[in-house]
């Protein structure tokens, strides 16, 4: 039973590490992207898209429909 313990305890501190460790990097990297595609859209001519708090339905307005 100590053993079966250990094993468990010794998995969550190790997917906490991984989490501590991994999650700003996915945080920033979706940032990055978001900062790109901003910065592409103004080069291009077009209105980038606002960077206030949008809801889901604002953000999926125009997504999948034919242009």
């Amino acid at each position: 039973m100590n053993a079966i313990l250990d094993y468990t305890v010794g998995t969550l501190v190790l997917l906490l590490v991984a989490a501590v460790l991994i999650g700003p990097a996915l945080y920033f990297d979706r940032r990055d992207r978001v900062v790109d595609r901003r910065l592409k859209a103004a080069e291009r001519g077009e209105t980038p898209a606002p960077a206030g708090n949008l809801s889901v339905r604002e953000a999926m307005h125009g997504y999948g429909r034919a242009a």
